[in-house]
């Protein structure tokens, strides 16, 4: 992200951020599922903004000839933006989001009849995999004191979104679901949530909710720090300003969620002792 002067903004360390980049791609796959009469425009409306988006991922990419896979990094910093981004390799949600960004912009090429360009699917053959340690999904590669280093359990929890945000992973290797339930479990236990803000929280409600915890879900819906104000404005806290809407976007996702489930688990998944009545939803991804 930059200016029109080239200068890195907002902020100083965005040009290094790259975790938004597949955004496009669950934008138009949100829509095409939304609109099924309309899906030949949209497969056109969206084809060459996500071919764009995927050369520019698979371009992205480096052949690590050392291990045989396509790395991430460095440098680069995290979804949480406290790592050091000369240290930084292989961050586990963007390698996730990046597999989830070609598999769309693959399945848009197949559904047009295209062919899907080689380098996607190198690059989606040999990705590196998801980094884990002592059983658990780590901000990084290669990260021994996960849980134990303040840097590392502060600010975005991204993590929660491999599985929550995303669904199980349509090519690679499936998710290790162990692996994901024991994140889950010590995120909560260890986290330091007085540094989490804005759609954190919605992130760790949709994870609680693919995991079948509805009750932690709303917990984290009604986290204290997850505030609005009197207005309904979104609070950003000391980190950002007042209005916040990536808070709103989070709360919006994580409820349609409870109210119309997502593919798999379809349905209302508020608690069975709300009198909740919903119509109209469609699963989420």
């Amino acid at each position: 992200m930059s200016d029109p002067t080239g200068r890195s903004a907002p902020g100083e360390i965005n040009s290094l951020l790259i975790w938004q980049q597949p955004h496009p791609m669950y934008f138009a796959e949100t829509e095409f599922r939304a609109f099924p009469t309309s899906e030949h425009d949209n497969l056109i409306k969206w084809d060459e903004i996500i071919t764009a988006t995927a050369d520019f991922m698979a371009s992205y990419a480096w052949f690590n000839k050392t291990t045989g896979v396509y790395d991430l990094g460095p440098p680069m910093y995290t979804v949480s933006e406290t790592t050091n981004p000369n240290a930084t390799i292989n961050p586990t949600f963007e390698i996730a989001y990046w597999r989830f960004g070609l598999d769309v912009a693959s399945r848009w090429k197949q559904r047009q009849g295209k062919p899907v360009p080689r380098e996607w699917q190198e690059v989606l053959d040999k990705l590196a995999p998801l980094a884990t340690v002592n059983g658990t999904f780590s901000t990084y590669e290669g990260i021994s004191d996960m849980w134990i280093e303040n840097s590392t359990i502060q600010s975005h929890p991204a993590m929660a979104g491999i599985y929550g945000w995303l669904p199980q992973l349509s090519s690679g290797p499936p998710l290790d679901m162990n692996v994901v339930r024991k994140t889950a479990e010590v995120m909560k236990d260890k986290w330091q949530f007085s540094s989490a803000w804005g759609w954190d929280f919605p992130l760790l409600a949709m994870n609680s909710l693919r995991l079948g915890d509805t009750d932690q879900a709303i917990a984290y819906l009604m986290h204290e720090n997850f505030q609005f104000d009197d207005a309904g404005y979104p609070i950003g806290g000391s980190n950002v300003p007042t209005p916040y809407f990536p808070s709103s976007g989070g709360l919006l996702l994580a409820a349609a969620m409870l109210a119309g489930g997502w593919d798999g688990s379809e349905g209302s998944h508020f608690p069975g002792k709300w009198a909740a009545v919903v119509e109209g939803f469609l699963p989420a991804i």
